[in-house]
């Protein structure tokens, strides 16, 4: 049985991917510090699984990073961990930490460190600040010194088990809430989607197939929705699955018409990756669809989020942070 660690499992990305992994009868090593998105609600399921074992880990500490890699003896690493709330330079610090105790443990406890093993690194649009980049640059220079690393740059993603701090889910929990729904004008948003599934789809594939030391980008299925038509289907599948009492949850868009810029956040470095197409992709709308099901579907998860992520969803001008826009007063 093939022995995988992931570090961030119990995120929203990590999640997903350790209940894929487990139904591939992996042996799963679940490795989180549960601040930000980590919630050992999301991972519940998992728990009583004989091949998932999870232990607290901050990738910032080298000696709990190292601890976990001699207890797991895995064959591939994959990392999903977002950083939030700090400085681009606390979390490269941090990133800088956890690449340099990846390499200890491989040059000092991995038996035949020429054979098998392969570190992925996962890096999303909702890294602010231009970290994926930085993280992308740093990464290189330990690739070059033999540290078998190869990364994955996805644009925003939305599925199960997400915290509303993108405007995909942002405007779930407002539907849901029976709040306002900001949708921001479809000229000013440059943002595709694409489904947690096929993310984590990418990411076992390039496991098998990515080259040592190459950086992946996943192409978005050609299949987008503006905010807009985003907010118009949140609304049908509410309609449909929990009526409301008068009218429809369209009554709840609000489309805005104020001022905003660009944040200044460039994403032009992602045209020098490696494009990733993988087969089959998820058509937005219809996994747009199975999301908000998957919500409606799981009221305890979802209480404790919109509790947990309330400052989040509840200021309906987060729409412009999330969209990567700045409000102009």
């Amino acid at each position: 049985m093939k022995r995988v660690a992931v570090f961030g499992g119990a995120g929203f990305i990590g999640t997903n991917l350790a209940y894929r992994l487990i139904e591939e009868n992996r042996q799963v090593y679940n490795f989180d510090n549960l601040s930000g998105s980590g919630n050992l609600l999301n991972i519940a399921d998992l728990m009583q699984k004989p091949h998932h074992i999870f232990a607290r880990c901050d990738v910032s500490h080298a000696d709990e990073v190292r601890q976990a890699l001699l207890t797991a003896a895995v064959d591939t690493i994959f990392v999903t961990i977002a950083p939030r709330n700090k400085s681009v330079e606390d979390a490269l610090e941090g990133l800088k930490t956890f690449l340099d105790s990846l390499t200890l443990w491989r040059n000092r406890f991995v038996r035949n460190p020429e054979n098998a093993q392969k570190i992925i690194f996962l890096t999303t649009r909702t890294c602010k600040n231009g970290f994926s980049e930085k993280a992308v640059q740093m990464i290189d220079g330990y690739a070059s010194q033999g540290l078998p690393i190869i990364t994955l740059s996805v644009p925003s993603v939305f599925g199960p088990f997400q915290q509303p701090d993108s405007p995909t889910p942002f405007m779930i929990y407002r539907a849901i809430e029976g709040e306002s729904i900001p949708v921001v004008p479809e000229a000013l948003i440059d943002d595709p989607l694409v489904s947690v599934d096929d993310v984590v789809s990418a990411l076992l594939y390039i496991e098998e197939n990515g080259k040592l030391g190459k950086h992946y980008r996943l192409l978005p299925p050609a299949s987008q929705l503006s905010q807009l038509e985003i907010a118009n289907t949140i609304c049908d599948v509410l309609n449909a699955e929990v009526p409301p009492p008068m009218g429809k949850y369209q009554a709840l868009i609000d489309e805005l018409d104020n001022p905003a810029i660009q944040n200044g956040i460039s994403n032009s470095w992602e045209n020098e990756l490696i494009p990733l197409q993988i087969k089959n992709p998820k058509e937005i709308k219809a996994a747009l669809n199975d999301t908000v099901k998957w919500y409606l579907k799981h009221p305890a998860w979802y209480s404790q989020s919109r509790t947990r992520f309330f400052d989040l969803w509840q200021d309906s001008n987060n729409i412009f942070n999330f969209s990567g826009l700045q409000k102009v007063s």
